[in-house]
This record gives C-alpha cells, sequence and structure tokens, in this order.
C-alpha cells in the first residue's frame, strides 16, 4: 500500500513537471523572436496580409469582369393559357371569337448569357485601391510590430531593474535589521532614546515593505510580458540576463523611421483614388454580350424523344450607362473632402514624425545624462552613509542623521538602478526604430 502512495505521488510530480514548463530568455533579441513566432497581433498582421492579396488578385479579375448566367428550367404548365381569335378564322360567324388554348404543356430551357466588360472604369480605380491597400497593409503591420516590440522592451528592462531592486533591497535589509539590533542594545544601555529606536523599527518595516511591493511589480511586469507575448500562463517565464553597468555612450545614432508618415501617405492615395472612383462610376460600361439556349417544348412529357430541342443565339455590344443622382454627387463631393482632410493630415504626420525621430535621439541623450548622475549621486550616497555609521559608532552622530543617510543611499541605488533600465530601454527604441522601416 505504502509502495502504491508513493508512485502515485512520483507519477502526480512528474504531470507537474511536464505541464509547468519554462522558458528562459537571456536578451530582449530572443524574446522578439519568440514573439514573431507566436504573437497573436502579428499572425493577424500576416492574415492581413493575405486577405488584402486576395482583395488584389479579386480586382485583377474584376478589370474584365467576366459573367455566365446559367439557368436550366422545366415547367409543367398545369393550365395552359387561352387566347381569343376571330372566330370568322375557323369558319365561323364575323364579329365572334373562338376561344384557343395556345402553348405546350412541357417546356424545357437551358440559357447560357456570358457578358465581358471591355470597358469598365470603376474597375481600374479598384485595382489601383487594391494595390495601395496592400501596401498599407504591409506598413501598418510593421507598426503594430514597432509598437509591440517597444512595449515587449519595456517590460524586459523593467524586469532587469526590478529584479536587482529586490536583491538590493534583501541585502540591506540585513543591514536595516543590523541598525535595529545596534539601536535596541543602546537603547537597553540607555544610549538612545524610545524614538530612535522607534525610527530604526519603521526603517526596517519601510524596506520590508519596499522589497513585498518590488515583488509584486515584478510578477506584473512578468504577466505584462506574457500577455504581449501570448506565453501561456501555465509555462513559467524568466528572464536570465543580469544588470550591465558598463555603458558606454553611442555617437552619432540616428533615427530615420518613416513608417507613420508613409502610412498616411497611403491613405491619402486610398482617398485619391475613392474620389476617382465616385466619378468613374458615373462614366459608362462597354461590355460584350452573348446568348446561347436550347429549348425543347411537348404536349406529352420532359425530355420528350419526338420532340426536339431548338437552339437559339446571339452576340453583340452592350453599353450600360448610370442616371445622374444627386446621391452620387453628395458621395463625390464627401469623397473630395476627405482626401483634402487626409492629405493635410500627411503633411502633418510627416512633421510629427520627424520630430519623433529626434526625440528619441533626445531621450537617449538625457537618459545616458541621469545616467551618469544617478551613479555620481549613488557613490556619494554610499560614501556618506559609511562616514555616518562611523561617526555613529564612534557616539558623534545621532541615529536619525544615520537613518537619514541610511535611506539616501538606498533610495540613490534605486535610482542608479531605474536610470540604467531607462537608458537601455531608449537604445532599444532607437534599434527598434532603425530596424523595423
Amino acid at each position: 500500500m505504502k509502495k502504491n502512495l508513493m508512485l502515485f505521488v512520483f507519477l502526480l510530480a512528474n504531470l507537474f513537471l511536464i505541464a509547468q514548463k519554462k522558458l528562459e530568455f537571456n536578451s530582449v533579441d530572443s524574446l522578439f523572436k519568440y514573439a514573431e513566432n507566436y504573437s497573436f497581433k502579428i499572425k493577424t498582421g500576416e492574415q492581413q496580409v493575405l486577405l488584402a492579396k486576395w482583395q488584389k488578385i479579386s480586382a485583377q479579375a474584376g478589370l474584365v469582369n467576366f459573367r455566365m448566367q446559367t439557368s436550366f428550367s422545366l415547367t409543367n404548365n398545369i393550365k395552359l393559357p387561352i387566347t381569343y381569335f376571330p372566330s370568322e378564322a375557323f369558319g365561323g360567324e364575323p364579329g365572334t371569337f373562338k376561344e384557343v388554348t395556345t402553348g405546350q404543356k412541357f417546356k424545357g430551357n437551358l440559357n447560357f448569357s456570358p457578358q465581358i466588360d471591355l470597358i469598365n472604369p470603376i474597375s481600374w480605380s479598384k485595382l489601383k485601391s487594391a494595390k495601395i491597400n496592400s501596401k498599407l497593409t504591409d506598413i501598418d503591420n510593421l507598426i503594430v510590430k514597432k509598437a509591440l516590440f517597444e512595449s515587449i522592451s519595456a517590460s524586459y528592462y523593467n524586469i532587469i531593474s526590478l529584479k536587482e531592486q529586490i536583491e538590493i533591497s534583501q541585502k540591506n535589509l540585513f543591514t536595516a535589521d543590523t541598525l535595529q539590533a545596534i539601536m535596541q542594545n543602546k537603547y537597553t544601555e540607555g544610549i538612545v532614546r524610545q524614538q530612535d529606536l522607534n525610527d530604526a523599527t519603521i526603517n526596517k518595516l519601510s524596506l520590508e515593505d519596499k522589497l513585498k511591493q518590488l515583488e509584486i511589480s515584478l510578477n506584473q511586469q512578468y504577466y505584462s510580458l506574457k500577455v504581449l507575448c501570448d506565453i501561456p500562463q501555465n509555462e513559467e517565464l524568466s528572464i536570465t540576463e543580469n544588470a550591465n553597468y558598463n555603458q558606454s555612450y553611442k555617437i552619432g545614432l540616428q533615427v530615420n523611421n518613416q513608417l507613420k508618415h508613409k502610412s498616411s501617405l497611403l491613405k491619402a492615395d486610398l482617398a485619391k483614388e475613392d474620389l476617382r472612383a465616385n466619378r468613374l462610376v458615373q462614366y459608362p460600361i462597354v461590355s460584350i454580350v452573348a446568348y446561347d439556349g436550347w429549348q425543347q417544348n411537348s404536349k406529352n412529357e420532359f425530355f420528350d424523344p419526338n420532340s426536339n430541342w431548338v437552339n437559339s443565339q446571339y452576340i453583340g455590344l452592350k453599353l450600360s450607362m448610370p442616371f445622374p443622382d444627386i446621391n452620387k454627387f453628395t458621395l463625390t463631393k464627401s469623397a473630395k473632402i476627405n482626401k483634402t482632410i487626409l492629405e493635410l493630415e500627411a503633411e502633418h504626420t510627416k512633421q510629427e514624425n520627424e520630430i519623433a525621430n529626434i526625440q528619441l535621439i533626445l531621450d537617449y541623450e538625457k537618459a545616458y545624462s541621469q545616467f551618469k548622475t544617478a551613479k555620481q549621486i549613488f557613490l556619494l550616497k554610499e560614501e556618506n552613509y559609511q562616514m555616518a555609521l562611523n561617526q555613529f559608532n564612534a557616539s558623534i552622530l545621532s541615529s536619525d542623521k544615520l537613518l537619514i543617510a541610511f535611506d539616501d543611499m538606498l533610495v540613490s541605488r534605486f535610482n542608479y538602478s531605474a536610470s540604467l533600465a531607462n537608458l537601455l530601454y531608449t537604445k532599444s527604441k532607437i534599434e527598434i526604430n532603425n530596424s523595423i522601416q
């Protein structure tokens, strides 16, 4: 019985290990590759590209707009119609009429009516719109991909920073515990006040709460990353890259991403084609039409072997001219206004796009400056804390100033870690904008 229980527990443990998969990433690029393969946003974009391709093929086929109307019918005239003929045609009295049943009881029809458009201006406009829409779909998918990668990069570097801040908090929690113990001993000896002991206890409690908040934030960032990359919740996610403070300033960085401007230009082109289509819809359509049909009439049965199928054919040209109306006029005017609006937006987007590229470089310069300053401040705060601790141990500095120095040192260390994450993120954004365009 005991062996069976152990075997059952062993099997359950193996099943849990199988169900709990683990994904490890040691760089943001490896996470980008995963997202390219599994992200629903990117997969949806691929389907949109495929849809735009088939719309383009449909528009190409619509240039001639070949149509083949086919019909087949069998009619049983249960009660044939009556026609009145003058009776004198049958030897009757003049001025009277005779009832005559006309037609055949059984009738069969098979018809083919092909039609091909020779001149159809609206189809030409639809083809051009389909080509523009295909390009626009490609550009918009790149915009979505770029935004997705930027969001992934932000979460990725936040995780690296939060992991480090948790390690810093855990190490300094030991220091805070030591400070509290020292204060407790000094309070027991009557050297410090109850207020000083309380401040040391508050300092430790605050750091414990900070550690808890950081752990919660780390889990939130991991969940956010799972959502962005569409990683199943039953898979464990781990970022193994460590914070690297050996960062040098990259001179001459440039960004020339024009995706938003290209998208706005293509939207303006679509509006232009929409206006053109509204104008062309009022033009005539010239088509080749033909007819090939067979008819059999019989008073006995369907498919009567004694009754022949009679064939009739024709071929000709057909001119279709739409009748002008107020709706077409208002649609054309609306399309013209929409075209003007989108052209103005395209011009604005051009300037906005250029400023956004410049802003990325400025953000990088700002982030690097903050990173350098944060490092200098941390080193000075750390030195201040060490001197304050020595002075406190020598009983020449009050406990409250020691705790202030400790808190300042810890805050500056957190800021240093956060500034590194921000620097790496801004640099990553530049690389993303230069690679996806």
